[in-house]
């Protein structure tokens, strides 16, 4: 029970807390006590994510190593500017599922895509791939794979949106505005782009502008609610 109670621990500290370094300090003791297979993973994968989160991303290679986890492992790699270290552990990912994502993503970092992802890969790591290399300050990667949303969007057209969300959140709001209008004039019935832009704008303190377009979102999807509490935030007189 003790050890579950740390994990637990570990956890809260940093999905809730967002503190990294005192989840590590819980969690890393736990790294040397024998476990079943299914324990261990839960406690490995808990560290991977806590290391790259305070970028620890050599650490973090390891941690999947020591999983077989040859996608994870790389992708560390890979966040340290090193891709030409990153194929003999996606080429092994590869022989598990030879459509992995792994595939669209070493061609969007070296701008030599050449295979075509399908929707729901794009929908399931695009946006996330982003904010990791900016965490990770890999701004030539980051260029590489924003040049690409256009051809992307073919495929899915939320793509725009997820890049401007990712790019706003992380707070680049100017290279975020062009990924929003962009996500607006693909599917300019979707209620959460608007969303979006009223985020936007209250970040940028433009609060009339922020409640035409929470005010637009919510004509199109009248019970979408983080529009209605953000909009409730506005100030009355805007």
């Amino acid at each position: 029970m003790a050890y579950l109670s740390y994990i637990h621990e570990a956890r809260e500290l940093f999905y809730r807390r967002g503190n990294a370094a005192e989840a590590e300090l819980i969690l890393r003791p736990l790294l040397k006590v024998p476990k079943d297979a299914q324990e261990k993973r839960a406690v490995h994968e808990l560290m991977g994510l806590i290391l790259r989160r305070q970028l620890k991303f050599q650490e973090a290679v390891k941690i999947y190593e020591g999983l077989n986890d040859s996608y994870q492992a790389g992708y560390c790699v890979m966040l340290q500017g090193q891709t030409q270290n990153v194929l003999p552990y996606w080429k092994r990912s590869l022989l598990e599922r030879n459509n992995h994502w792994c595939v669209s993503l070493f061609g969007l970092l070296t701008r030599q895509l050449n295979s075509y992802p399908t929707l729901f890969q794009i929908r399931n790591h695009f946006e996330s791939d982003i904010s990791n290399l900016i965490a990770a300050k890999q701004g030539d990667y980051l260029d590489n794979m924003l040049s690409y949303v256009d051809f992307l969007t073919q495929i899915n057209l939320e793509t725009p949106k997820f890049a401007g969300r990712a790019l706003m959140h992380a707070g680049h709001l100017e290279q975020a505005r062009d990924f929003l209008v962009r996500g607006q004039k693909a599917l300019p019935n979707d209620p959460e782009i608007y969303f979006h832009l009223g985020q936007y704008s209250i970040a940028l303190q433009h609060e009339r502008e922020a409640r035409l377009m929470l005010k637009q979102c919510l004509l199109i999807s009248p019970t979408y609610r983080p529009a209605k509490d953000l909009l409730e935030l506005l100030p009355a007189s805007v």
